[in-house]
C-alpha cells in the first residue's frame, strides 16, 4: 500500500484505467456519432437544414448531459456499493434511476412534442430554419426518453465492471441508424426517401435498439429483481442533484453560445453545427478515462482505500491531458483533410470550419484535463456542490456575457468569439487542482 503522497503505487493501474476507458470512450465515440451522421448526411440538403438540425440537437445537448449528472450520481453510488459487496443496494438504485429518469423525460417528450414551433422560434430569428427545426424536434420527441432510458441502463452495467456491452449496444446503434438515413436521403427506393421525417425516425428506432439490448445484457449481468427501496430514490436525489443542476447549468451556457452563433447568421450557426458533434467526438476520445478514474477512485472510496485513491488521482491529472496533446497536434495536421470532407458547403462555411477547428485541436488538452478533474476525481469523493459554484460563475458570469458582447456587439470573426470559450475553461484548470489538492473528495459515501 502506498502512503499518501509519496507517489504511485508499484503496480501501475493503466491496464485497469484502459479496461473500462477503452469501451466507455468507444461508446461515448459511437453515441456522439449518432448526432454527426445526421448532421453530416443532412448537410446535402443545404445550410438551413444544417443549422435546424444543428439547433435541435443542442436542444437535446442541453437534457442528455443534465441527465448524465444524475446517472453520474448512480454510478457513483452503484461503483461503491459494489465494491463493498452489496448487490441488493444496487438492484434498488437501477429501479430508482429509471424512476427519475421517467419524471424528467417524459414531459420533456411531450413538451418537445406539442410545442415544437414555438420554441424552435425563439431560438432562431431565420423564418425557414424555424419550419426545418420544428418538423424535425416533432419527430425526434421520443428520443430523449429513450436516451435517458438507454444511459441508466448502460451506466449500471459500467459501474458493476462491464464495459464491452454497453458499447456494443452503441455501435449497433450507429450501424442502423447510418443504414436508415442513408435509405430515406439518398436510398435506391424512392417511396422511402421521405427526408427530415424519415432522418427523426432513423434516430428514434436506433436509440430503441440500444435500449433494447442493454436491457437484455443487464438483465444476464445482474439479474435484477423488483426492489423498492426509499433510500435508493433519496440517495440519487441528494447525490445526484447537485450534478445534474451543475450540468444543466453547463450544458445550458453551451447553449446559449449557440443562440449567439444562430443570431451570428447562418453560417455560423451552420459551421458550429457541423464542428458541435466533431469537437463532442474528439473530448470523448478521452472521456471514457474520467469515468474509469470515477469508477476506481470510487471503489478505492468504498473500500476507505484512501492512499490508493490519491495514488490514482496523481497518476490520471498528470498522464492523460499529455496524451491529449500529442492527440490534439495529430488532429490539427489533419484539419484540411476532415474539413474536405464536407463537400456540399459554401467556401464562406468552409473557412469558418477551419478557423474554429484550430481552436478546438488547442483547447482539446485543457477540456481533457477539467473532464478528468470533474467526472473522475471531485464526482467520486462527492464534492459536488464546489464545481456546481465554479461553472455558474465562470460560465454565466463571465463566458457568456463576454461571448455576446465578442459576437453580438462587436461583431468579431467566429473563432475569436469560440476563443472567449477557450480561455474560460484555461482558467479553470488551476481551481480544480487547487481543489483537489485540499483532499476533500477523500471520503467514503457508504458509511451514512
Amino acid at each position: 500500500m502506498s502512503a499518501i503522497g509519496q507517489g504511485l503505487p508499484t503496480k501501475s493501474p493503466l491496464k485497469a484505467i484502459l479496461r473500462i476507458a477503452i469501451p466507455v470512450s468507444l461508446q461515448a465515440l459511437i453515441s456522439s456519432s449518432l448526432s454527426f451522421v445526421d448532421i453530416y448526411m443532412v448537410s446535402s440538403l443545404g445550410v438551413n437544414n444544417i443549422a435546424a438540425v444543428g439547433l435541435i440537437s443542442k436542444v437535446y445537448f442541453v437534457f442528455i448531459v443534465a441527465l448524465f449528472g444524475l446517472t453520474s450520481g448512480i454510478s457513483i453510488l452503484v461503483a461503491q456499493y459494489w465494491g463493498s459487496d452489496r448487490k441488493l443496494a444496487v438492484n434498488g438504485l437501477l429501479f430508482a434511476g429509471l424512476m427519475w429518469v421517467a419524471l424528467v423525460t417524459v414531459p420533456l417528450a411531450l413538451l418537445g412534442f406539442f410545442a415544437s414551433q414555438p420554441l424552435a422560434a425563439l431560438l432562431s430569428p431565420d423564418a425557414a430554419v424555424v419550419q426545418i427545426a420544428d418538423l424535425y424536434w416533432r419527430w425526434t420527441s421520443p428520443f430523449i426518453l429513450l436516451t435517458g432510458i438507454s444511459m441508466v441502463l448502460a451506466t449500471v452495467q459500467r459501474s458493476t465492471g462491464d464495459s464491452l456491452w454497453p458499447m456494443v449496444a452503441s455501435v449497433i446503434a450507429l450501424l442502423s441508424n447510418t443504414g436508415m438515413n442513408y435509405l430515406v436521403l439518398f436510398g435506391p427506393i424512392e417511396a422511402l426517401r421521405i427526408g427530415m421525417p424519415g432522418v427523426a425516425l432513423a434516430t428514434n428506432i436506433s436509440r430503441l435498439l440500444e435500449v433494447s439490448l442493454l436491457l437484455i445484457v443487464l438483465i444476464r449481468h445482474l439479474r435484477p429483481t423488483w426492489v423498492w427501496q426509499r433510500q435508493a430514490i433519496a440517495q440519487i436525489w441528494h447525490q445526484g442533484k447537485v450534478l445534474t443542476i451543475q450540468e444543466a447549468l453547463w450544458s445550458a451556457g453551451i447553449f446559449a453560445f449557440f443562440i449567439v452563433y444562430s443570431y451570428m447568421g447562418p453560417n455560423e450557426l451552420a459551421a458550429m453545427s457541423l464542428l458541435s458533434p466533431i469537437e463532442n467526438m474528439l473530448v470523448d476520445v478521452f472521456i471514457g478515462f474520467g469515468v474509469a478514474t470515477g469508477i476506481l477512485l470510487g471503489q478505492h472510496l468504498g473500500r476507505n482505500e484512501f492512499d490508493e485513491a490519491w495514488a490514482l488521482n496523481q497518476y490520471v491529472l498528470t498522464r492523460f491531458p499529455l496524451a491529449a496533446l500529442v492527440f490534439a497536434f495529430v488532429m490539427m495536421l489533419l484539419s484540411q483533410f476532415f474539413i474536405a470532407q464536407f463537400s456540399g458547403i459554401s467556401e464562406s462555411v468552409e473557412d469558418l470550419l477551419l478557423g474554429v477547428w484550430l481552436i478546438y485541436c488547442l483547447a482539446l488538452p485543457i477540456k481533457t484535463h477539467n473532464l478528468i478533474a470533474v467526472i473522475g476525481v471531485l464526482r467520486s469523493g462527492g464534492d459536488n456542490p464546489y464545481v456546481l459554484r465554479l461553472e455558474l460563475i465562470s460560465i454565466w458570469l463571465l463566458a457568456l456575457p463576454l461571448v455576446a458582447l465578442a459576437g453580438l456587439y462587436f461583431g468579431l470573426p467566429l473563432w475569436l468569439v469560440v476563443m472567449v470559450t477557450v480561455a474560460e475553461e484555461a482558467a479553470k484548470v488551476a481551481l480544480f487542482r487547487s481543489r483537489i489538492n485540499k483532499r476533500i473528495w477523500l471520503k467514503n459515501l457508504t458509511i451514512n
